[in-house]
């Protein structure tokens, strides 16, 4: 799945982007791994991660709200210094299917970063489709 991703506070962030790949189990339970990279405010700061995330996602016909925990690994950079530390996560999103394979999804991430990063990023907002097999 690929997603487009807005970040908060907004004054240090940008449109971001990012893609996810998950494995449903027992019908219910939902593992994601997911890469993200989100643009400083000014072009010369920017932020990578890598989350692993475990979610409940029971399916409601072809609607699957989903919500559950992450945790992963961040490094932001800018022109003169760098910050990595590890991240944690609440997620909360839904999932709804457009036929036999095509899926798009709603999420909002609760962000803490550890230690203290170069700027600060709380949560996040991402929109995204893909397909599902």
């Amino acid at each position: 799945m690929a997603f487009a991703a807005i970040s908060a506070p907004s004054e240090n962030w940008t449109r971001g982007y990012g893609a996810s790949l998950s494995s449903t189990w027992f019908r219910v339970l939902n593992f994601e791994a997911e890469a993200a990279r989100i643009p400083g405010e000014t072009p010369e700061i920017t932020m990578t991660s890598f989350t692993g995330s475990a979610f409940l996602a029971p399916p409601i016909g072809v609607f699957v709200p989903y919500g559950g925990v992450g945790v992963g690994v961040f490094r932001q950079t800018t022109i003169a210094d760098s910050d990595t530390g590890t991240l944690k996560c609440l997620v909360l999103g839904a999932k709804l299917r457009l036929g036999p394979i095509f899926v798009v999804k709603g999420e909002y991430r609760s962000l803490h970063l550890s230690g203290t990063p170069l700027l600060a990023m709380d949560r996040r907002l991402s929109l995204g489709a893909g397909i599902s097999f």
